[in-house]
């Protein structure tokens, strides 16, 4: 997540959307008072703006053994006792840290994807070290102790109700992020990397290739809300 009071903004990361290329971008507009929560060590060396900063809890209020989570590179999940802010952290959570008068001033914003696009993209992601035989697509889709579930609509909404602003959407993310950054005044807007991919073969493939009606279905099911919302079809 980036934290800005430099522009006035929160960006929620999601998953699967493009969240760390965004937030590696948004780190090249960011001041010095600004919150950036850290990605992976192999994202980080894509970022070509500030690091990470402003998301540890103050020294007094940290775990004891804080050094070793540092060390070991942890900070980039959530902590307790040691982290305030951390990238997934939703807005419930985030408004929660920083206080209602301060969130509900800022610009909440957040990226969505297509749910049926996704899954596939997650699907290659979770098996993308795997060894051996994977599961087909439709059993991962429709088997619950294989599949992670998305909490996206989680992750931008409060008590059910969406209250991100602005929802960059995926399938033309170039454009919408150059038109936000247009809306905050800046001239020349940060180039966005192209963090965890590769992992996805022939990613000019038509997800739709993927589906049985069955799998289709349980994704219609599974993110209703999501497709209701931005008026996804398959």
């Amino acid at each position: 997540m980036i934290l800005s009071h430099r522009h006035r903004f929160v960006f929620v990361k999601t998953r699967k959307t493009a969240g760390t290329s965004i937030e590696l971008a948004l780190s090249a507009i960011c001041g010095p008072d600004d919150v950036i929560t850290p990605v992976s060590r192999p994202d980080e060396r894509l970022r070509a703006g500030r690091g990470p900063q402003n998301h540890l809890l103050p020294i007094w209020r940290r775990r004891w053994d804080w050094p070793l989570h540092l060390l070991a590179g942890r900070t980039n999940r959530e902590v307790p006792g040691l982290t305030r802010f951390w990238p997934h952290m939703a807005a419930g959570r985030i408004r929660a840290a920083v206080g209602a008068s301060l969130f509900d001033r800022l610009e909440i914003v957040t990226v969505e994807r297509n749910p049926w696009d996704r899954e596939v993209s997650n699907y290659h992601w979770v098996h993308r070290n795997r060894r051996g035989a994977k599961p087909d697509f439709e059993t991962y889709v429709l088997d619950e102790r294989l599949n992670i579930r998305f909490r996206n609509f989680e992750a931008y909404s409060v008590g059910g109700r969406i209250v991100a602003g602005r929802v960059l959407r995926y399938e033309r993310l170039a454009e919408d992020f150059a038109a936000w950054m247009a809306d905050l005044g800046i001239d020349f807007a940060p180039v966005l990397p192209y963090a965890k991919a590769g992992h996805r073969p022939d990613t000019n493939r038509s997800y739709r290739g993927d589906y049985t009606e069955a799998a289709r279905e349980a994704i219609a099911r599974r993110y209703a809300r999501e497709i209701a919302a931005f008026g996804y079809t398959f």
